[in-house]
């Protein structure tokens, strides 16, 4: 333990130098916060899938590094493999495959609870879900990045309670999908997304230190925020939440040591990393294209989803664990596969 806040200390030390040569050094483009208003149908942004090689403020686009939206293929390869691994487990972590579980469980904020709620909703229709799945909505009201990530946040106390709940061991639990955003966030980009980064990562480090079988952790960034009415996390900042998490895991496949997850590469600090669903879309600007997020999909607050606006992310979460090749392996029964 000594030795993981010793590394966590260093991190925020590097990053603190950073942001403040950066800031004296002016290298940073201000995008600066227009006021936000009810019924914004577009802010104009290009989602990170479309946006490719192109830059947005000198940063490139793509879910994965080169601009690209697939993973590089021994990160592909790593994921696959590490999908293969997984069984159920009994409560002391000892692989059963009679009556062991496989834990899933969801961090982050309200939005996340609201959207995996919806989805465990569906899972007992789900065709061919392996039975030893245990589904655990861990995800809080109020509980931004900057609380989650401060290991003496009751978040990790009621985190607990409910994985006692579900009958679901620390041990037990080997995929997590994680998003977050930071609450009332105001600072230039690419700040902003490197905070939340760090954010982020501090939540991946106490998760496996909570988690010692976690194997997988699938992250996703905000939904559209033009509508919103608030100040909690509106655009940009819902859009450019993508970028932290395009980095943070840029940085474990180009063999950031603190984010290994590979034991024959040194010792183990981290679960594989990769983008789960990708859910920003411009508002209603691809209406006669493809997916969309209505003011409807959208509460009172435009930032909350709506009953609509859970319904797609939890599809798209769906559609994501039924499809990738990194989920398949646990999330189905065997026989789905033949």
């Amino acid at each position: 333990m000594t030795i993981l806040s010793s590394r966590r200390s260093r991190w925020w030390l590097a990053l603190g130098i950073v942001l403040l040569l950066a800031l004296v050094a002016g290298g940073f483009v201000y995008h600066k916060l227009t006021a936000v208003r009810l019924g914004q149908s577009s802010v104009g942004l290009t989602p990170l899938t479309e946006l490719g090689s192109q830059k947005y403020h000198g940063m490139e686009g793509g879910l994965y590094p080169g601009g690209s939206n697939e993973r590089p293929s021994e990160h592909e390869a790593a994921g696959v493999k590490m999908a293969n691994e997984i069984r159920p487990l009994a409560s002391n972590g000892t692989v059963d495959e009679a009556n062991g579980k496989i834990g899933f469980v969801a961090v982050g904020m309200s939005n996340t609870s609201l959207e995996f709620e919806t989805f465990l909703d569906q899972t007992d229709e789900i065709p061919q879900l392996d039975t030893a799945v245990v589904f655990v909505d861990g995800a809080q009201h109020s509980k931004a990045s900057q609380f989650v990530a401060d290991p003496n946040d009751d978040y990790w106390t009621v985190l607990g309670e409910r994985l006692a709940d579900a009958s679901l061991s620390d041990e037990q639990v080997q995929i997590v999908w994680l998003k977050e955003a930071r609450a009332r966030t105001n600072l230039p980009f690419p700040l902003d997304a490197l905070l939340l980064k760090a954010d982020l990562r501090e939540i991946i480090e106490l998760l496996y230190e909570r988690f010692p079988n976690l194997k997988i952790v699938y992250l996703s960034s905000r939904t559209y925020g033009g509508y919103a009415t608030i100040d909690l996390n509106p655009e940009p900042y819902a859009y450019q939440s993508a970028f932290a998490v395009k980095w943070l895991i840029e940085d474990q496949i180009d063999g950031d040591v603190g984010l290994n997850y590979d034991p024959e590469k040194g010792t183990v600090y981290a679960p594989w990393l990769s983008w789960g669903p990708y859910l920003w879309a411009d508002g209603l600007a691809a209406e006669h294209e493809g997916f969309i997020w209505e003011q409807s999909d959208f509460s009172f607050d435009g930032t909350h989803t709506s009953p609509s606006g859970q319904a797609k992310v939890a599809g798209l979460l769906y559609h994501f664990l039924r499809t990738d090749e990194t989920a398949v392996p646990w999330f189905l029964s065997a026989e789905a596969g033949q």
